[in-house]
């Protein structure tokens, strides 16, 4: 591939607006070296998705990247779009810009967003990544997520940080990852646990007390927790956590464990690894995917793994 031409998406709404500053930034380094680049902003909600329809149905720009600068549910939405069109296969370039940022992290990309730009600029090829695709019944919907999808507890953290004060105010002194945790303190005693049942390679495992129930991509969420340290974005792999509640002092026991990253050894944390995931609940819980709320139902979702190509150098890669 040639000298690379950039089609950006930008969400000035990503990270409370402190995204501005950071696009601005990239769009004078690109100037000044002379880098070619077309800009589409993204005005509200679900228009990442239009837009990168737009690009990969009628751009003809030869060695095309899509640029997203934005949040995780920003490079979700222009996935999304680009996967619907001819051009499904441009590489997808980052720059986070976003509250979390967990899909810089789990593809050991740079959390600056001016040395992710590095990365991006000094890649020469594409780069191969698992995402997930999901269907879910109870609603007929179906989609990809670069993150994770958690039903129960992190849902319900999403669910009240979205519509908090403090999401806001964080976000303005740089600790937006930091809201995350004031949400996990508000829902804590509020939610109760579950049943869920999981199929993986054929076998059906019922779980009476679930609490946290994540499939993931690669390790991160909540803006940098290890949610499962042993998940990676190239195996082929997606991976599912569900803890238990046995009560909330040993939950709470968990958690802490969760960020020293010593959870997995625990029998009250179940782990699934599989390129196909089923799972269903019969409750009312609220779910989340890529940090956006995806409302409160029983949830019936099945979960495949797929490939989208990135373009970034990663540290890994030199």
């Amino acid at each position: 591939m040639g000298a690379a031409f950039f089609y950006i998406i930008f969400n000035p709404a990503a990270s409370s607006g402190m995204s501005v500053n950071i696009f601005k930034k990239v769009r004078a380094r690109l100037d000044n070296e002379h880098i070619p680049y077309e800009i589409k902003v993204s005005r509200y909600a679900g228009h990442a998705v239009q837009l990168a329809r737009q690009i990969g149905s009628f751009g003809k720009q030869e060695n095309a990247v899509l640029m997203v600068i934005g949040g995780d549910g920003t490079l979700n939405q222009a996935i999304c779009g680009l996967r619907k069109t001819r051009q499904k296969d441009m590489p997808v370039a980052y720059i986070p810009a976003g509250s979390g940022n967990d899909f810089a992290r789990g593809i050991k990309m740079a959390q600056d967003p001016m040395k992710a730009l590095d990365q991006v600029l000094a890649a020469d090829k594409p780069l191969r990544l698992d995402i997930g695709q999901y269907t879910e019944a109870t609603r007929d919907e179906s989609g990809i997520f670069v993150n994770n999808i958690g039903v129960g507890f992190d849902g319900s953290v999403i669910a009240a940080t979205n519509r908090s004060r403090y999401k806001r105010v964080l976000n303005r002194v740089h600790l937006g990852s930091l809201s995350y945790v004031a949400g996990v303190v508000r829902v804590f005693f509020s939610r109760k646990p579950f049943p869920v049942a999981v199929t993986v390679d054929g076998q059906r495992t019922l779980i009476q007390r679930a609490f946290l129930v994540t499939t993931t991509n690669h390790p991160y969420f909540g803006g940098g927790i290890k949610i499962l340290p042993i998940a990676t974005p190239d195996d082929g792999k997606l991976d599912l956590i569900v803890v238990e509640q046995l009560n909330i002092p040993y939950f709470f026991f968990l958690l802490v464990q969760m960020l020293r990253n010593k959870h997995l050894k625990y029998k009250a944390v179940h782990h699934f690894a599989s390129p196909h995931i089923h799972l269903e609940t019969t409750s009312l819980e609220f779910g989340q995917m890529d940090g956006e709320e995806m409302g409160s139902r029983p949830f019936e979702l099945d979960f495949t793994v797929t490939q989208q190509n990135f373009w970034i150098k990663r540290e890994m890669d030199k």
